[in-house]
Formats: structure tokens, sequence, C-alpha cells
């Protein structure tokens, strides 16, 4: 944890994912959730279908790294993807953080669209094989 900056863990990284995705050095890796969270998924808020979907999605995080539908690997940008309907269809995006110290973080949440999903499962399918 950075001095000044306030985290809550609210997950940690499966041993399916890590496996699926050969990302070995995050077995059992703590989920962090920071207080600067707020300020990056403000932007979002819109593009659900409520306020009250909003303030559902965040209440449950936990959730949705725990039992996700899916989970995609990014590994040009180093994060994984959580996708799982709430109140709509949702990701949750973890930055991965290689440096000592540094745990993997929730860096932003916002609704998807099923195509998206789709589309990123077959890229996953065709990247894994």
């Amino acid at each position: 944890m950075v001095k000044g900056n306030i985290d809550k863990k609210v997950g940690t990284i499966s041993d399916e994912v890590v496996e699926r995705y050969k990302l070995y050095e995050y077995r059992n890796a703590n989920i962090m959730q920071p207080l600067s969270l707020y300020i990056h998924i403000a932007k979002h808020v819109k593009e659900f279908l409520s306020v009250d979907s909003f303030n559902n999605t965040i209440a449950n995080i936990p959730q949705i790294i725990k039992e996700p539908s899916f989970v995609y690997h990014d590994s040009n940008r180093k994060s994984l993807l959580y996708f799982k309907e709430i109140d709509e269809t949702v990701c949750v995006v973890v930055k991965l953080n290689l440096r000592k110290n540094k745990n993997p973080y929730v860096a932003t949440i916002y609704p998807v669209n099923e195509r998206k999903i789709k589309k990123l499962k077959e890229l996953s399918y065709i990247l894994n094989r």
C-alpha cells in the first residue's frame, strides 16, 4: 500500500485464471480496490442503465471477481478483464502490476455489450490454443 492511499481487498486471482493464462507469478495474489477507483469510474456512471445499477455493480465487485462469467487476459495492457451480469453486463478491469510489493488492483468498471464479450472469447480461444 502506498502511503496516503487507502486500499481494500476485493478478491484474489484464482487458480483457474492463473493456469488458463499462465500467470503463475500471480497465484493467490490479492486484488485491491483503491479509494482512487471512484475518480476513475466517475466518467462511466452515465453509461450504466441507472444510478442503482452503477451502485449495485460497485457493491458487487468482490462477487464479480470471485464468480465471473468470463475472464480475458489483455497482455498488451497487462490487465485482466472480469465480465459478469449484475443488473447489466459489466467489465471490471484488474491491472496487473509487476513491481515488487504492489498488488493487482481494480482500475475501472464499465458496462459492456455481449458482442464485445463474444469477440474477446473468440480472440482468447485463438490466442490460447
